[in-house]
């Protein structure tokens, strides 16, 4: 009974910070909107803060063509690339777009930006992954020097990629497919597109393909377990270590399928040589310090999520919005609710959590709020930027104005939204 009453009063508190705000602390950030872009629906992990000042972001369109887009902090300018369809020279082909960039970009030794395609018009999948529908990712670069896109040309047929990175030590571009869940490659120095064959389901890719700084290629399987590829071997190897994840149970508010039993997100500290993720069930931060004894150490450090949810069955599904700053604390884009744009389950504003590597003292700075007060509905991307600002990628709410056209790509619960780059500058 009293279990009954405590998780009632919990949900009453959680309702009450995530829809009304009235009793959580706020958080003012800065943003910039995509011009001419408002239509775009969807930003999932493509986001990088560049060595030159420049912030690349793929946009999505559910349906239609995605752009690259990178914001000149210096200038304080966002430019539009181009439509991912029309840079890959397949607008005439009358069939499925390339809607997205749906990775990690990377930024190579040459200073080009490397990054893959992806699909969003799926015909219920009635024609998803056979030649009648989307051709396939392309694996791309872009050139800041001279404004060009290189299409290196078709790397898996009738597939997306919608997990990716990049690693300039030995110059590849990698990804998993979507839906068989493939692990491939692009070696760009000798133009070479590689499928190493299936290491997930469809159901339960891996989101995030971590990189360390001698180029072994990490990514999670099955039930919280981990895969190594050896670039110098060519070759995959399952390890025994395994993420913290809470027991699969019956989720609130998302589909049953979603995985719950991996790691959403990683990042790479050069300075503790280790990894620092997030899983996908319960925001359960851990470190992996991949050169501890045969297969690695994983310990779990704490929990990212809003604190009102914290422990409880109901907390959100865990966002890939997770960066390292200058400050040496984690920045994690938490939402108040289930968010997934114009799929999310309700409305609700998004908390930044920081977590301190030196202290291990978690800190929520509150509901992430713009200028004039409209509230940051979800995010799904982050980067550190030289100068140590911190970048993420999200959803905004739209503030409908009397005679004015709703610029939106949709709503997320009662509210418009369009997706934005939000800029938070650490004290």
């Amino acid at each position: 009974m009293w279990r009954s009453w405590r998780y009632r009063i919990r949900l009453l508190c959680v309702f009450c910070v995530s829809v009304t705000g009235l009793f959580a602390a706020s958080l003012r950030v800065d943003h910039r909107v995509f011009p001419g872009l408002h239509q775009m629906d969807g930003n999932w992990a493509a986001l990088l803060a560049a060595s030159d000042g420049k912030v690349y972001a793929g946009l999505a369109y559910h349906g239609g063509d995605g752009h690259l887009v990178y914001y000149d902090s210096k200038t304080d300018r966002v430019v539009d690339v181009g439509n991912l369809t029309e840079l890959t020279g397949e607008s005439q082909l009358k069939r499925g777009p390339q809607s997205k960039v749906h990775s990690k970009f990377g930024e190579g030794k040459d200073g080009r930006i490397y990054f893959g395609t992806h699909a969003g018009w799926w015909w219920n999948y009635s024609r998803f992954a056979t030649k009648e529908g989307y051709p396939g990712a392309h694996w791309m670069a872009f050139d800041p020097k001279t404004g060009r896109v290189d299409d290196f040309g078709l790397g898996v047929p009738n597939e997306g990629v919608n997990t990716g990175n990049y690693d300039p030590r030995f110059n590849r571009i990698y990804g998993m497919t979507h839906p068989r869940g493939h692990f491939v490659y692009y070696d760009v120095a000798e133009q070479k597109a590689v499928d190493k064959g299936r290491v997930n389901n469809w159901e339960s890719i891996c989101r995030t393909l971590a990189i360390d700084d001698e180029g072994y290629v990490y990514g999670s399987f099955g039930d919280g377990r981990i895969f190594k590829y050896d670039p110098k071997a060519d070759s995959i190897r399952e390890l025994s270590v395994k993420v913290p994840t809470r027991p699969k149970g019956i989720s609130l508010g998302r589909d049953y399928n979603k995985s719950e039993t991996a790691f959403r997100t990683m990042v790479w500290d050069a300075k503790t040589q280790q990894f620092y993720g997030v899983d996908e069930s319960a925001t359960i931060l851990f470190s992996f310090n991949p050169r501890a004894g045969t297969d690695g150490e994983i310990r779990r450090l704490g929990q990212l999520a809003i604190p009102e949810m914290a422990d409880e069955r109901e907390v959100p599904y865990a966002t890939l919005t997770l960066t390292i700053g200058r400050d040496r604390k984690l920045y994690y884009g938490a939402a108040g609710r289930e968010f997934d744009y114009g799929g999310s389950t309700g409305l609700a504003a998004a908390h930044l959590i920081a977590y301190d590597l030196n202290t291990g003292k978690t800190e929520d700075l509150g509901e992430m709020l713009l200028e004039d007060g409209s509230r940051v509905l979800g995010t799904n991307a982050a980067d550190t930027g030289p100068d140590g600002t911190i970048y993420m990628v999200g959803a905004i709410e739209v503030r409908p104005q009397a005679g004015k056209p709703v610029e939106a790509a949709g709503r997320i619960g009662e509210a418009y939204y369009r997706l934005a780059l939000i800029i938070y500058r650490p004290r």
